[in-house]
C-alpha cells in the first residue's frame, strides 16, 4: 500500500489475519458474521423453473462507486481474505482462526439490491436449500441466517417457514441502508410472526456504501463517507424504527443483532431517544402497531428495549489510542452484555479475534468471554 505522507501519518496496511493470539485457541469463540459465498453455478443448479432455465448469472445490481482508489488496489476488497464456498472450507478458516462456531451470513453483493421480487426469493431458496444439502452436514459448528426477499413480507414468512425447521439454521438475514424500508415498519411483521414460530434471530447487517444506500445520497464522494460514515446513521434509523414503531411490544421476545453499523454512537443514541421519547411520547399512538392495539405509549422506555433485546456484533471496532478512553467507551455502550464477536471475513476490513484479548486492563477476563461467546450463546437460543 502506498506509504506517502499523509499529513505526517503513514497510510494504515490491511488487517493480516495471522498469527491468532495462542488464548484465542483455549476460549470459546463464535463468529456472528462470516461472509459465506458458494460459486453461483452451484447456487444456479438448486435454482427452480422457470429460474434456472432463464437466469444464467448472478442478478447484476448498481457500482455507482468503485473504492478501488481507496484501497488502492484492484477490487472491492470483499474476498480480500478469499472465499469460502463449501463446508469444508468454512472449517478450515475457522480452524485458522481459532473459532469454535459460525454463523454464515450471504456473500453475494447486497442481495436486496435484487429489485424482482420473484427472482430474489428464488435465489434465496436456492441458496437455503444449498445450505441444507451440501454445508450443514459438513459439521455441527456451522450455523447459519436464513436467506429471504425482504423486500416481500409475505415470501419472507413463507421462506421461514419452509426452512425455518432445520435446527442449523439460527436466524434471519436482513440489510439495512437508506435504500430499504426499515424493517421495524408494522408492514414486515409477517416475517416476525414466522421467526417467533421457530425463534430465531433477526440478522440486520449493513446494505452497501453506494450513493443510494446513503442519507449523503449524492453529495458523497469518497469511500470515506460512504463506508465510513454512512452505516452508522442507517444503524440509528433502523433501531429507532424499531423501538418507537413498538415493534417490542408487539413481539417482547424478539432479539436483533445489528452488523457493521458501529458501535461508539450506542451511548448518545440511548440518551437521546429516551430524552425525546420522555419530552414528546405523543406521536407514539399514531404508528400502525400502536394504533391496532389501542394503545398510547411504549411499554418500556427506549433504551430498555436496546438491553433487553438488541445486541451488536463488534466488528469493525476502532479502538482508541488512549486505553482509559477505551475502557470509558466500553462501559458506555455496556459492551459486556451487548457486543457479540464477528470477523466479517473475508473483507478486507475484518477483525481477528486478537484484540479481545490483548486489552486485559479495558477487558477483564469475564468480559472476553462474553463478547467472544457468551453474549452470542444467550441471543441465540438455537446455538
Amino acid at each position: 500500500m502506498n506509504e506517502a505522507s499523509h499529513g505526517g501519518y503513514q497510510a494504515a496496511k490491511a488487517v493480516n489475519p495471522d498469527p491468532i493470539n495462542p488464548k484465542i485457541r483455549k476460549m470459546e469463540v463464535i463468529d456472528t458474521d462470516f461472509h459465506f459465498s458458494p460459486p453461483w453455478p452451484v447456487i444456479r443448479n438448486y435454482l427452480k423453473e422457470p429460474f434456472k432455465s432463464r437466469i444464467w448469472h448472478y442478478p447484476a445490481v448498481g457500482l455507482e462507486y468503485n473504492p478501488e482508489p481507496a484501497n488502492e488496489k484492484p477490487g472491492v476488497g470483499q474476498d480480500a481474505h478469499g472465499t469460502a464456498g463449501t463446508g469444508a472450507e468454512v472449517l478450515r478458516v475457522l480452524d485458522q482462526f481459532g473459532t469454535d462456531t459460525v454463523i454464515l451470513n450471504p456473500g453475494y453483493n447486497r442481495p436486496m439490491s435484487v429489485f424482482s421480487e420473484p427472482v430474489l426469493a428464488a435465489f434465496c431458496a436456492a441458496h437455503n436449500d444449498y445450505m441444507i444439502r451440501e454445508v450443514f452436514p459438513v459439521s455441527p459448528r456451522i450455523k447459519g441466517n436464513i436467506m429471504v426477499c425482504q423486500r416481500n413480507p409475505g415470501m419472507a414468512a413463507e421462506e421461514i417457514r419452509r426452512v425455518g425447521h432445520h435446527p442449523q439454521f439460527v436466524g434471519v438475514f436482513s440489510e439495512f441502508s437508506a435504500l430499504y424500508e426499515q424493517m421495524g415498519n408494522a408492514r414486515f411483521d409477517p416475517i416476525f410472526d414466522a421467526m417467533r414460530d421457530f425463534d430465531l434471530v433477526l440478522t440486520a447487517h449493513s446494505g452497501g456504501w453506494f450513493n443510494h444506500f446513503t442519507p449523503l445520497f449524492n453529495g458523497a464522494r469518497t469511500w470515506i463517507e460512504l463506508f465510513g460514515n454512512a452505516p452508522i446513521a442507517n444503524c440509528i434509523v433502523h433501531l429507532a424504527a424499531m423501538i418507537v414503531q413498538g415493534l417490542f411490544d408487539k413481539y417482547p421476545k424478539q432479539k436483533i443483532l445489528f452488523q457493521e453499523g458501529g458501535v461508539w454512537w450506542l451511548s448518545d443514541f440511548m440518551l437521546r431517544v429516551d430524552d425525546f421519547y420522555v419530552s414528546a411520547p405523543g406521536d407514539i399512538a399514531l404508528v400502525e402497531r400502536k394504533l391496532a392495539a389501542g394503545e398510547r405509549y411504549l411499554n418500556k422506555l427506549p433504551s430498555e428495549y436496546i438491553l433487553e433485546n438488541v445486541r451488536f456484533s463488534t466488528q469493525p471496532i476502532t479502538i482508541p489510542k488512549n486505553p482509559k478512553h477505551f475502557g470509558w467507551m466500553l462501559e458506555l455502550c455496556h459492551a459486556k452484555d451487548l457486543f457479540c464477536f464477528s470477523t466479517d471475513w473475508p473483507h478486507q476490513t475484518m477483525d481477528p479475534a486478537n484484540w479481545v484479548v490483548e486489552h486485559p486492563d479495558q477487558i477483564p477476563e469475564d468480559m472476553q468471554k462474553a463478547i467472544l461467546a457468551g453474549n452470542a450463546r444467550k441471543l441465540y437460543t438455537r446455538l
